[in-house]
């Protein structure tokens, strides 16, 4: 075998390095690796070849030690192989190729994917929410430079990113495949090959695309759950879908091409599916904002109010948190609100208690902590949600910027971070910032939700009695009387096992300041709860 590097002459980015047969013609992986509908114990990887051949992806924990393999023996140029039987919570390393060579491979670790915990875990989460970003020019770069840069020397989760949100229009002008091979994957490919990408779809995918016949690019390139394999209720079509991740319910909605309307197909499979979740948070993605006064008008566009005096009181009815569109090409980010599903003009500012649209003492401020407060809301409560309409990630095109629903509207190209990390109190808060395409953070918000612990979380079905606090460098991990255990496992923010234990008092004062997601195995069960160092 003769090494080489091995670029496709249609990306601009490239794995470091890939092994070839001196005697086979020269293949080139053109497209990806990257990673599609992760869940806790699989991931589907998927690439492309300039010439048919085999689908071998082998895979396992450690860099050098890549045991485990899973393949196709079938030709294709377009590779999907999922990869399945994994560990939830847990980093595996990478690499492609065919039966007789490795293709695509990163010999500094740069090829991996984390799995998603177990549906119900509360620990830190990072989303990267893209809208509109298929320009394939210099602005959607520096975009993605300054969240590459965001992320980079973030000081507590260095280098985390546990999925990419694309709000559609991800490749202008008509989605074509030519297109995302230009605006997608030779943009974000660094980012594709270890973050699951989820999408909904565009305007202008739609153009090159059917939803009802689940044709064209957008439905060949992307692959997503529709037998409810990555949580959430089986939906037939990858138009629609859901996908839960830690204690986070994601459901993604075709807002172009199917019916909008009230007990159409998919207005059922939403009510069902949000009214089944046992999820702490819900976020939902459709590309048509419910509330815009950028380059589109919620007021005058039949999608964007049919998503609003439709969807939204389903949606808002069942406790949906967060809701993110694109579309019209800024950043316009709303108060906390409930009930208004009206024009513009009749946004009444007011608490809900007093015939408003907003939510709480803090409904109508700007949802800082260090500002006029988070915004607020207990788990079991429904009312009370952020609508964000962020579509510049590649262009800004102006419009009035008035809605008067929004907190903020901004004509300023940028992208969207969303975490959600512990209060301290037993609760979470849910972060946004809006991060620029020169690095600054031009808003950010927070909503505070109560009542989250480990025992209540339905999915979690054995109560794990642990005070994971540290206390003088020390944890205590104290298990049922009836259960006897057998290893505690310690893994950083990017899935790296750092300490294992067989005791129940454990020293953790060698670990430096980070989040931690501990594994801890019982002869009768495993259970996953996160810790932070302080």
């Amino acid at each position: 075998m003769l090494l080489l590097s091995v670029y496709s002459f249609s990306q601009s980015l490239v794995t470091e390095t890939a092994a070839v047969s001196k005697e086979s013609p020269a293949i080139i992986v053109e497209r990806g690796p990257y990673l599609q509908s992760g869940s806790a114990t699989s991931v589907i990887v998927k690439w492309r070849t300039n010439v048919p051949t085999t689908s071998v992806v082998n895979y396992g924990m450690v860099l050098n030690a890549l045991t485990m393999h899973s393949s196709s023996q079938a030709l294709n140029t377009d590779h999907e192989v999922t990869l399945t039987g994994l560990t939830p919570n847990t980093k595996y390393y990478y690499n492609i190729g065919t039966d007789t060579e490795v293709l695509s491979q990163s010999l500094s670790g740069d090829m991996y994917v984390i799995t998603a915990p177990i549906s119900g875990t509360d620990q830190f989460v990072r989303a990267w929410i893209l809208g509109d970003p298929g320009t394939a020019n210099a602005f959607q770069r520096e975009v993605r430079d300054a969240y590459y840069n965001y992320v980079a020397t973030d000081s507590v989760n260095t280098g985390k990113t546990d999925m990419m949100l694309f709000l559609g229009d991800n490749a202008y002008n008509t989605g074509t495949d030519a297109e995302y091979q230009d605006a997608f994957f030779n943009v974000y490919s660094e980012m594709l090959k270890k973050s699951v990408a989820w999408s909904c779809l565009g305007n202008h995918d739609g153009y090159s695309a059917d939803s009802d016949s689940q044709s064209g690019p957008y439905y060949d390139i992307f692959t997503f759950p529709k037998a409810g394999e990555s949580g959430g209720t089986a939906s037939g079509t990858e138009a629609y879908y859901a996908f839960d991740y830690a204690n986070i319910h994601f459901i993604i909605l075709d807002s172009h091409h199917s019916s909008r309307d009230v007990g159409s197909p998919m207005y059922n499979w939403t009510q069902t599916d949000i009214q089944n979740t046992t999820q702490d948070w819900i976020v939902t993605l459709f590309h048509h904002p419910a509330y815009s006064k950028g380059s589109h008008d919620s007021d005058y566009e039949d999608r964007l109010i049919d998503m609003r005096t439709n969807f939204m009181p389903m949606l808002e009815a069942n406790g949906v948190d967060l809701i993110l569109n694109g579309h019209s090409h800024s950043y316009e980010r709303s108060y906390f609100l409930n009930g208004h599903h009206g024009f513009s003009n009749t946004f009444n500012p007011a608490e809900l208690s007093k015939g408003g649209h907003t939510v709480g003492a803090t409904g109508h401020g700007d949802g800082k902590a260090n500002g006029d407060g988070v915004y607020q809301k207990d788990k079991d409560t429904a009312e009370g949600a952020v609508y964000i309409t962020t579509g510049s990630a590649g262009q800004v095109s102006g419009g009035d910027l008035n809605h008067q629903a929004m907190f903020v509207s901004l004509n300023e190209l940028g992208s969207c971070v969303m975490e959600i990390e512990a209060d301290g109190t037993g609760g979470q808060n849910l972060n946004i910032k809006f991060v620029r395409e020169t690095g600054e953070i031009d808003d950010y918000f927070s909503i505070n939700k109560t009542g989250i612990t480990l025992a209540k979380r339905q999915a979690v079905e054995k109560e794990l009695k642990s005070f994971l606090v540290p206390v003088n460098g020390m944890i205590n991990v104290a298990i049922d009387k009836n259960e006897r255990l057998k290893k505690v496992k310690f893994y950083n923010n990017i899935g790296t096992l750092v300490k294992k234990s067989k005791k129940e008092d454990i020293n953790v004062s060698n670990l430096t300041k980070g989040v931690y997601v501990i594994e801890i195995i019982t002869n009768k069960t495993t259970y996953f709860k996160s810790v932070k160092i302080d």
